[in-house]
Parts: C-alpha cells; structure tokens; sequence
C-alpha cells in the first residue's frame, strides 16, 4: 500500500494500492479565462496572460469590464486600473472585497510599479473615453490591456484594427457598421444589431463567435445587469 497527501488541500492523508495510484488523472484547467458559452453551450476560453502582449478592446459598458476583471482576478491576475470614474470601480472592488494588494488604481498614461510575469500575470483596465487604442507603454508579456469603449465612433477603427480580441454588446446601427467595416465583417453587420442584451460577438484573428456571457448567480448578485444601456 502507498500513502498519498495533498498537504494544500483538505483531502488529508490517504492509503491505496500502487495500481490506484497509477491511474490516477491530473485534470487542469482549459482555455484560460471563461467568456461564456456558445450556441452548442460549450464553454467559450480566451488565453489572456500568454508570452507576448495581449490587447482587448470592449464595447459594451463598466459592467461588463467588470465582469472580464473579475474573471481575471479569479486566475491570478494582478487587476490595474485606469479610469474617470473611480468612484464605479471602487464600490465593484468593495462588493467584492477586493483589496489593493489584488486591484488597484493607476493615473492615465502610468504603467504598473512592476513588471507581469507567468506566475503573477496583469489585467490594465484602461476605461478613460475615447482612446486610439492601448498605451504602447503598457505592452509586456503576460499582461492583457483592456480598452473599455461605452460608445463606438469612427476615431476607434484603428483601435480594433490593432486588438488581439475585439468583444462587442449590442450595437445600433452606425456603431455596426464601423465594427463591421474596420473587422471586415461586413457579411454579418446587421447580427451585431440584434444581440441578446448579455451577449457579445467575440471577435479573434478576423473570426466572430457569438457568445452568451453566461454570468453565475455569484457574478450577478455583485455586478447587476451587464445588458447595454440605451441600444
């Protein structure tokens, strides 16, 4: 008989035979941060921290960066805030009790004290209006950029253009053609009108997914509605 322990675990000691031992699975996480589900309810993964940068860009709303952030958190990541409306993200990280070890607030165009690495990766949320995209001074390998649009207007082409992932809410119709053009998703411009108000299109390497966020009861009771406001 051979013993085995799980000194980090609650599982104690235990006593079985080599040949249980031997068959035993380690079974680890998949693709990195869960977006939600799709049509076929299969789970939805970005690999956000990775060995090079890695830029996003979200139309939608605080709450939903809210909710990619809180996911984030919920891997290990370091959360860095850039915003004009402090006051939002301060009562989301109190809800959650989130402390300034975990999530803190940075001043618009100043990088993190320390470097992202593949033990301690970073989520930078920068939700500070128009923008043409994520600080150059802000890329570094296992740490994603968050550029949180409320609106989208023509001066953000260039913004998806450089995203690694693009995730867009409900758009009206103008919004949808300027996603839809600068993506070169014109084939499905009209879909990006008539999302479900928790739904986003999840857009990689030109591809579009369509995707329930798919909040838990945890999620919602500290976030509230991600739905879009006024589309």
């Amino acid at each position: 008989m051979k013993s085995v322990a799980f000194p980090d675990s609650r599982m104690g000691l235990h006593r079985t035979d080599a040949a249980s031992v031997g068959g035993l699975r380690l079974v680890a996480g998949g693709g990195g941060l869960v977006v939600g589900r799709n049509r076929q309810q299969e789970p939805v993964g970005l690999r956000l921290f990775r060995a090079e940068p890695t830029r996003l860009m979200l139309t939608g709303g605080v709450r939903s960066a809210q909710l990619i952030a809180f996911r984030a958190i919920a891997l290990g990541a370091r959360l860095f805030i850039q915003t004009g409306r402090e006051r939002e993200w301060d009562a989301f990280l109190r809800r959650c009790v989130i402390g300034r070890e975990i999530a803190s607030f940075l001043p618009p165009g100043v990088s993190p004290p320390a470097a992202a690495n593949p033990t301690e990766p970073q989520l930078v949320v920068v939700d500070t209006g128009p923008v043409t995209g994520p600080d150059p001074g802000l890329s570094m390998p296992w740490r994603a950029t968050l550029v949180v649009r409320d609106d989208l207007a023509g001066w953000d082409s260039t913004a998806l253009v450089r995203s690694d992932i693009v995730l867009l809410q409900r758009l009206t119709a103008a919004e949808a053609a300027t996603a839809a053009s600068a993506l070169g998703l014109v084939s499905v411009q009209s879909w990006f009108t008539q999302l479900h108000p928790e739904m986003v299109g999840l857009i990689t390497r030109g591809k579009v997914q369509w995707v329930m966020l798919s909040m838990t009861q945890t999620e919602r009771q500290l976030i509230g509605s991600v739905a879009r406001g006024g589309v």
